[in-house]
């Protein structure tokens, strides 16, 4: 939504206008699809183990939360790249953490 209100907002002619729909949909769209695909059909192949749906109920409640206390915190870092992966990173050594001293 944002890419497209920008893309309005600018001065083009309709040609270009949809060869950056198009650019952005190459660049952007079709490789997430494809990965989002890749995914569905690998795991989807194999159910997660219970300790395993925890795990990843673990990270990405982790992810919501710090994302929730940032938006409320401090809105605007989540436009510094760093704080992303920071987050990421956080989210991620929690759960590897857990996963460690819950193996059976």
């Amino acid at each position: 939504m944002v890419y497209t209100r920008l893309l309005t907002l600018q001065d083009v002619s309709a040609g270009t206008h949809y060869l950056y729909l198009v650019l952005y949909n190459l660049v952007y769209v079709i490789p997430l699809a494809v990965i989002v695909s890749v995914f569905a059909f690998t795991l989807g192949a194999r159910k997660l183990s219970e300790r395993e749906g925890r795990l990843l109920k673990l990270m990405s409640g982790l992810m919501m939360l710090q994302l929730g206390a940032l938006l409320v915190l401090a809105p605007d870092w989540l436009n510094r790249l760093g704080v992303a992966f920071a987050l990421l990173g956080v989210a991620l050594g929690v759960t590897w953490l857990a996963a460690r001293l819950t193996r059976t």
